[in-house]
This record gives structure tokens, sequence and C-alpha cells, in this order.
């Protein structure tokens, strides 16, 4: 190992050090950046100027996600934060009703022991500590947020240079390096529109519903659309609360409209058969190949939210598309040998 490499390492090594707080905001800036890609190539049809171009996108991109998420952080801990004991014994007394409706006892008895009365004060001092975890994590958020824009901000703008180094130093054909940039590209554009266009969607649809009980349309709106980003029980995280408590209050009606409004206009037509729709959509509009079938994604989602919180929805998909990438390289490297023999 000559001189150069031993100061490489020595100086990458501090320079981890140095940046290791911020490394996974600049990781997903970058991946942002990638997912962008596209939209960049478009706007650098029309408009030389990289600047104007960053500036566009990084608004864009604070407007889209960063602007709702922080609403959506402040507005929950303030209706957390005004819940109290006697509002609490309230809802539970009327879920206790609604429990002595189910026909299999042992499920009865279980419930009912679950949220005996002893419980009540347990139950309420368990969600003082969630308000003062979203406060402290929505302090996070607002910091890693700034960061995440900024670092985006230089990733759009000296992303082409970047990637015109990269071509350089690192040791992979020119073909196979722009194949795994464009192919990553490709899929996270997909999965990044797709999802946020899916989410706005079934987000205003919950909202129009519970607007009519009175319920803030652009609060609920915001929150069962970030809530629908979590695979499989996202919407009930929602429209379960919502209809406990329009039944606690009185409002029967209300509580059985939103459930069913939710289960089968939501969730099975929205989701089931609307979803696929803007997916094709948005893969026409970008002109990307599918390079991930959709459930090699759904678990590529799953995975990125269990190890990275919401910012896995960004990192999972990516991870996955180039690790698949790089394995297709290996077999079409193999190939030609295969053909020999």
């Amino acid at each position: 190992m000559n001189f150069l490499a031993i100061l490489t390492f020595g100086l990458g090594f501090f320079v981890y050090l140095t940046y290791k707080p911020y490394l996974l905001d600049i990781a997903i800036a970058a991946l942002m950046a990638i997912s962008f890609g596209k939209i960049d190539f478009m706007l650098s049809r029309y408009i030389k100027n990289r600047y104007i171009i960053a500036t566009i996108l990084t608004i864009l991109l604070a407007v889209l996600i960063f602007g709702p998420a922080l609403y959506f952080l402040i507005e929950a801990g303030k209706y957390i934060s005004q819940i109290s004991l006697d509002d609490i014994k309230h809802i539970l007394e009327k879920v206790r009703q609604l429990i002595h409706h189910i026909p299999i006892k042992k499920v009865q008895e279980e419930l009912l022991s679950f949220l005996r009365q002893d419980k009540i004060a347990e139950l309420y001092n368990e969600i003082v500590p969630i308000v003062a975890a979203i406060t402290a994590k929505s302090a996070v958020f607002i910091k890693d947020t700034f960061l995440i824009i900024v670092f985006f901000f230089f990733a759009i703008l000296y992303g082409r240079d970047i990637l015109l180094y990269l071509e350089r130093v690192i040791p992979l054909e020119e073909s196979k390096l722009r194949a795994l940039f464009f192919q990553t590209s490709e899929v996270m554009s997909v999965v990044f529109y797709s999802t946020i266009l899916t989410a706005i969607l079934e987000g205003v649809l919950f909202g129009f519903i519970v607007s009519f009980f009175g319920l803030d349309f652009f609060l609920f709106t915001t929150m069962y659309a970030f809530s629908s980003i979590i695979p499989v029980v996202g919407g009930m995280l929602m429209w379960l609360p919502v209809s406990l408590y329009l039944y606690s209050v009185g409002n029967t009606t209300g509580a059985i409209v939103v459930a069913v409004y939710s289960i089968v206009v939501i969730s099975i037509i929205a989701d089931t058969f609307v979803k696929p729709m803007i997916i094709a959509l948005v893969q026409d509009f970008f002109e990307a190949e599918p390079q991930l079938n959709s459930l090699i994604i759904f678990f590529a989602i799953l995975a990125g939210l269990s190890s990275f919180g919401i910012w896995g929805l960004i990192i999972g998909p990516a991870v996955t598309t180039m690790f698949i990438s790089v394995l297709k390289f290996y077999d079409k490297q193999n190939q030609p040998e295969k053909e020999n023999q």
C-alpha cells in the first residue's frame, strides 16, 4: 500500500468521524436527488441555469413532503396534548359497550379484561411519554428536514459533476455505472411519485368524509396521507380512532359511515384498484421500465420503514434496486462464459 492510499484511508476515516451525524441526511438527500433525476433532465431542456433548476426542485420537495410533514407533527402533538383522563375514560366506556356486542365470548372477556377500570390511569400515564416523544422527535425531524433540504439543493446543483467524477474514479465500466444510476432513478421515481400521489388521493378521500362530521379536512387529509404510507395497517391507524371518537360522542351513524367508507372506498377501491393505475401512469410519464415487481417493492418499503422510519420509504427501494442491479451485472458477465461452454 503506497503513501497516497494510506493518506486517503486515514483522511477518509476522519472525514467519516466528522460527518457521521449527518451521513443519513446526506444519503437521503442524495437518493431524493436521484428520484428527481427525470424531472431534472426534463427541466434542463428548457432551463440552462443549474441554480434555478436546483432552487425549483428544492422548493418542490419542501412543498410536497416536508411542509405537510411538519404540519402533521405539530398538529398531532397539539391534539394528543389536549387529551385528558376524563376523555380516555369516556371513550373506553363506549368501547366496552361495543365489546359486549362481540358474539365470541372468549374474545369479549379478553378485551374487557384489558380495558378494566384500574388500567385507565395506567393507559393515560403511557400517553404522556408519547406526547414527550412526539415533541422530541418533531424537533429532530425539523433539524433533519432542514439539513436534507440543504444537502438536496447541492446534490441537484452538482449532481452531474459528481456522477462524471464517479465515472472517472470508480473501477466500473461507464455503461454499468450509468445503468446502475438510471435504473435506480427509474425505480425511485416510480415508487416515490406513485406513493405520494396515492397518499394524497387517499388522504383527500378520508378528509372529505370526516369533514362532514365536523373534523378538520386539511389536518385529517394530511394525517391519513402519512398513515397510508405504512403498508397493510396504515389506514386503520386513522379511521379506527376517528370512528371510535365519533361513537364516543354519540354519533353512531358517523362512526359506521367513516369505518365502512374507509374500508370500501379507500382500502378496497382506491388502494387495490386505483393505485396500480397510478403506478402505470407514473411509469408511462417517466418512460420507466419496471425493474422490480410490486411484491419486492412492497417488502423493500416495509423493511425500510421498520429500519429507518419514514425515511425507509426512500432508502428501502433504493438499496434493493442497487443490489439487484449489481447482481444482474454478475449475471451478464457470466453469460458469455455459459454460451462458450
